[in-house]
């Protein structure tokens, strides 16, 4: 029997005690799966055969290219997107700031990303001052010890740039899906911005520093050629739309969804290439600096809330990520 959270309780607890649970019993079957002599399999798998082998593999290495270095703590990850108005006016920021500062309290947030509609008029120097103040946060968290969360900008490279040269701490930028192929050339001007400022620190420090760019998709091929990428593609990947979300209003029905299996079946088909990649590799057939990038984290995106988290990482997604159900709730 799952983990079914309460109604009644926290919205943030309820996420992260969810995924955290699935996880757990995830583990429980990797064990037996991997520990006794199993046949072969003669028909599809069931969600307990997706969850063990999705476990498996990150119980046999660890393949994420964002790497739980980088990210905070281990799998299932939690994303946590703002609202697009959060730049509106002085006190939507304030409310944003505010939400973002009680969700990553207890360390259960592993990405923020600042995802804001330019539309509105005074958006941008709203949205400057947004950034500073999450970014503030970052750097408090990162003090107080495991609390650390990695802090992107969505599809605004400049944005980004300028915080680069004024020492913010932001750790990239989310890139729009049909920009995905000039992420390359985005992750290069963005690493020379941060070493040209940084260009007087220690060695030790500038090893540190590291450019985290993401995109989205929304089908298997979308994923594929993000991944194959030259240099190297994105660290992480949202992946829906998993259920009916406001975000997407087009999706008024089930049929037009992409679903919670989505992110698995990505997560499983990036390993599939990795691994024969890798396998090319030891036969010398195949460039080792283009083959040994690891597969992103995938992130299931959509309509995620505490009663459906557990779905997507059920069927193989790293984690979730979610915006109204962290940022409009009563205590995030």
């Amino acid at each position: 029997t799952y983990y079914q959270p309460s109604a009644s309780s926290n919205p943030m607890i309820e996420l992260h005690r969810t995924l955290t649970a699935f996880f757990a019993l995830s583990r429980i079957v990797v064990e037996v799966v991997c520990f006794a002599p199993q046949p072969p399999l003669q028909s599809p798998l069931t969600v307990r055969d997706k969850i063990a082998r999705s476990t498996s593999s990150r119980c046999q290495s660890n393949h994420l290219s964002m790497s739980t270095d980088k990210l905070c703590g281990d799998p299932p990850f939690l994303a946590v997107l703002t609202e697009p108005d959060a730049c509106v006016s002085v006190e939507r920021i304030d409310e944003t700031v505010n939400a973002i500062e009680r969700a990553t309290i207890d360390g259960g947030v592993t990405l923020v990303v600042v995802r804001i509609n330019n539309d509105v008029d005074g958006t941008s120097e709203n949205k400057w001052n947004l950034l500073k103040r999450l970014s503030e946060l970052k750097q408090q968290r990162l003090a107080e010890g495991n609390r650390d969360f990695l802090l992107v900008v969505n599809n605004d490279v400049e944005l980004v740039l300028r915080a680069i040269s004024n020492n913010i701490h932001v750790d990239g930028v989310h890139v729009k899906e049909y920009n995905a192929h000039l992420i390359p050339d985005i992750r290069q001007k963005l690493q020379d911005a941060l070493e040209d400022t940084i260009a007087s620190t220690s060695n030790e420090i500038k090893q540190q520093q590291d450019i985290i760019i993401g995109t989205s998709c929304h089908s298997k091929q979308s994923a594929l050629d993000s991944y194959n990428l030259t240099p190297r593609g994105p660290d992480y990947l949202f992946v829906g739309t998993c259920y009916l979300t406001q975000s997407h209003p087009e999706k008024t029905s089930l049929d037009q969804l992409e679903g919670p299996t989505l992110p698995g079946s990505i997560r499983e088909i990036l390993y599939q290439s990795f691994n024969n990649n890798d396998d090319r590799t030891d036969n010398g057939d195949s460039d080792l600096s283009r083959v040994c990038r690891k597969p992103p984290v995938i992130f299931a995106i959509g309509g995620i809330d505490e009663q459906n988290c557990y779905e997507p990482v059920k069927y193989g997604a790293d984690g979730v990520a979610t915006i109204r159900t962290v940022m409009q709730a009563d205590d995030p």
